[in-house]
């Protein structure tokens, strides 16, 4: 069964092959394999995306095909991306290696599906809303750096782009009543988180549906569940669930199937349709502000 690693290594093997295949005279792997004191199968496995070379390793093979900066630097990045299950690369000290590895896989979708019983995704949370929850996880942020909420925002704005970047990413986000109505960080951040809400749920390549309280119990209520979707020869879908500590990524494809089917019974059946989501919330954000 191929995996969020395995698709991660295919991508540092298929780039690899191209290096080599590109080189003038051409390399052949037995070739490649005596410059760089390794052996054929090695290299074979590599640009299968059945091993991952170590970085000392690829750094040899970078410099056996001449690689530019450029090309080397691409080359490290999708190495990292491919290792994220147990490296946490530099400047994101503050994110866990899984999650991380979740964001390349964010970063890398076509599609993405939310079901958020708790809070509003990161991907469409306001700066003030996301402050807000940090300061409420306490204990578990303890250790933060001092230039932790900094940090955070980079990461939020990086992550956000993706909702406006030419061919964006298709968000669908299915959000509990009981989210909408808990103000967070004040009347002032829940009003603009709100606001942010209806503009962005505007959005061509954005649907917000609102799980109403009269829905009564449904799908997972324990916690955030996010399903990304690639290209369709880039793997199948693989879903992150959140908690207070950190997340983990299923791949195991009937688990992610039930995780599809309940959004999608969900969506249909229990969720208010994106118009009279957008009038609930409206209605939420004028009793907020007064009117």
């Amino acid at each position: 069964m191929a995996t969020g690693r395995t698709r991660r290594k295919s991508k540092l093997g298929k780039y690899m092959k191209a290096l080599r295949q590109r080189r003038a005279p051409k390399l052949i792997p037995e070739q490649v394999a005596t410059l760089a004191r390794t052996t054929r199968p090695t290299v074979n496995r590599m640009e299968s995306g059945d091993t991952l070379p170590s970085v000392h390793l690829l750094g040899t093979i970078l410099g056996v095909y001449a690689a530019t900066e450029d090309e080397r630097e691409e080359a490290i990045r999708l190495w990292e991306y491919a290792n994220a299950d147990t490296t946490v690369v530099e400047h994101a000290a503050d994110l866990s290696p899984k999650y991380l590895a979740f964001r390349w896989d964010e970063s890398e979708a076509v599609s993405e599906r939310t079901m958020e019983p708790v809070a509003i995704h990161g991907l469409l949370q306001t700066a003030g809303y996301a402050s807000a929850i940090a300061d409420a996880a306490g204990l578990f942020n303890q250790n933060r750096p001092a230039d932790w909420e900094q940090r955070a925002a980079d990461e939020r704005q990086a992550r956000q782009r993706l909702l406006g970047k030419d061919g964006p990413l298709a968000l669908h986000s299915l959000i509990d009543e009981g989210v909408i109505r808990r103000v967070v960080g004040g009347a002032d951040v829940m009003a603009e988180q709100l606001r942010h809400l209806l503009t962005v749920g505007a959005q061509d390549n954005v649907t917000i549906q609102v799980v109403p309280f009269a829905a009564g119990a449904y799908g997972t209520m324990s916690g955030p569940v996010s399903i990304l979707s690639f290209a369709e020869d880039d793997g199948p879908d693989l879903a992150y669930l959140e908690h207070a500590a950190g997340g983990e990524s299923v791949e195991n494809r009937d688990d992610v199937a039930a995780f599809i089917s309940t959004f999608e019974r969900i969506s249909r059946n229990l969720a208010l349709p994106p118009d009279q989501s957008a009038d609930l919330i409206k209605g939420v954000l004028d009793r907020l502000e007064g009117r």
